[in-house]
């Protein structure tokens, strides 16, 4: 299972990101643990993280997807996935991401958005400020981190959702609640078959026939269908600034598949895998 956790300040993401990991046997590497570790263990790029601290600037894309890489590669090394917390946060780091992984055969299988109210979340952050006494989390601070954090994801959302693997979860059930319903919808997508995009006839006729004969056909429609989940509006997306972004060759297999499995089993050329 390799992961991607999207969520607002104050939705749950670390212990879900952590149960999660607990869950599949991966690692959770959040990108503020991942720093603080590469600073504590004075690597080269713990080095840079730390004279852009003193600075007071922020650290750059470019040492972030570094350290990303590498936990990415020790991952692999060992046979894993992972549960990426953290990151990306903007429509560039999504498509250099994006690159990096595919080059690394590393490439995730879902983007996890935690959806989460906003007045729900000023009230969870301003009890947290309460208890650890930081008086610098006010409601009119708070409310300005999440305008940026919507400004700053919403095309993030969309490129994952462009790419079939957005999967939006109701972030403001208890942490258990939300926690099964994660679980139950990440076993469908590890019960797919794995599919070689490389080869497109066999994608379409070898692994996925045993699955699409198996499965219920809402299921295939939407697997996560039945688990308290929103699917993503086709329509609203397709007019999206990033629907330009999926290649030729990405769109002519996904073509190919559709084409293919219509003309085996009578589904309608629009059902997704």
């Amino acid at each position: 299972m390799r992961l991607l956790l999207i969520a607002p300040p104050g939705a749950g993401k670390g212990t879900q990101g952590s149960r999660i990991a607990a869950h599949f046997g991966i690692p959770h590497i959040a990108i503020g643990d991942l720093l603080r570790s590469h600073v504590a263990r004075g690597t080269d790029l713990g080095h840079a993280v730390q004279r852009h601290l003193d600075c007071g600037s922020l650290v750059p894309d470019e040492i972030v997807l570094e350290m990303v890489r590498e936990a990415f590669i020790a991952a692999k090394t060992a046979g894993l996935g992972y549960v990426l917390d953290g990151y990306p946060r903007t429509s560039a780091q999504a498509e250099t991401l994006s690159r990096m992984a595919a080059e690394l055969g590393m490439a995730p299988d879902v983007a996890l958005h935690l959806r989460a109210d906003d007045d729900e979340v000023v009230r969870r952050l301003l009890a947290r400020a309460a208890t650890e006494h930081r008086q610098d989390d006010t409601e009119p601070v708070i409310r300005r981190r999440l305008a940026l954090y919507h400004q700053v994801t919403s095309p993030v959302l969309d490129w994952y959702a462009l790419d079939g693997i957005l999967l939006p979860v109701d972030g403001m059930r208890t942490p258990d609640e939300v926690t099964t319903t994660i679980l139950d919808a990440l076993e469908v997508v590890e019960a797919m078959p794995s599919i070689d995009l490389a080869d497109p006839v066999a994608a379409a006729t070898g692994a996925c026939v045993d699955f699409v004969r198996s499965t219920p056909i809402t299921a295939i429609r939407f697997p996560f269908a039945g688990h308290g989940i929103t699917r993503p509006s086709g329509d609203a997306l397709a007019e999206k600034p990033f629907a330009h972004r999926l290649s030729p060759m990405r769109t002519r297999i996904r073509q190919e598949q559709r084409q293919r499995r219509a003309a085996a089993y009578g589904d309608p050329p629009n059902v997704v895998m």
